[in-house]
């Protein structure tokens, strides 16, 4: 996947009420919006296009750490692409997972990561996230 779907992902991950505001592609909202449950005055953003934007230098030192564990491709990262190599995730971090980290983790993966990023119907459109009127269509 880019990786800019992977930071727009990585956000509704760590503020899925942020999924309210997507506009889900077809047969993804029911559950979408049901993992969005609601915002409170502990997890909300007061913009969160402008901290997308500002948390990039960020992305990019984890996607370097997750290539460097060579959990991702470091080649494929170097056009922009994160893939997954075949290591295991770390049983550590797998036993701090809830069930509800996983169900919404399985939900990002499957339905959200995979609209095209750009474009009037892609992730960064839908989103709202990031600029895509000068997308190459």
């Amino acid at each position: 996947m880019p990786t800019d779907t992977l930071r727009i992902v990585d956000l509704y991950y760590v503020f899925p009420y942020l999924l309210a505001d997507l506009e889900f592609p077809k047969g993804a909202g029911v559950k979408g919006r049901k993992l969005a449950g609601t915002a409170s005055r502990f997890n909300t953003l007061p913009s969160p296009k402008t901290f997308l934007a500002q948390s990039k230098g960020l992305h990019k030192l984890i996607v370097a750490a997750l290539a460097g564990r060579e959990l991702i491709s470091g080649d494929a990262l170097k056009v922009g692409i994160v893939k997954r190599t075949e290591n295991l995730v770390p049983d550590e971090l797998l036993r701090h997972a809830t069930p509800e980290d996983l169900d919404l983790a399985g939900y990002l993966g499957t339905k959200i990561a995979t609209v095209p990023l750009l474009g009037k119907e892609g992730l960064k459109a839908r989103s709202k996230l990031m600029e895509f009127r000068y997308d190459p269509t």
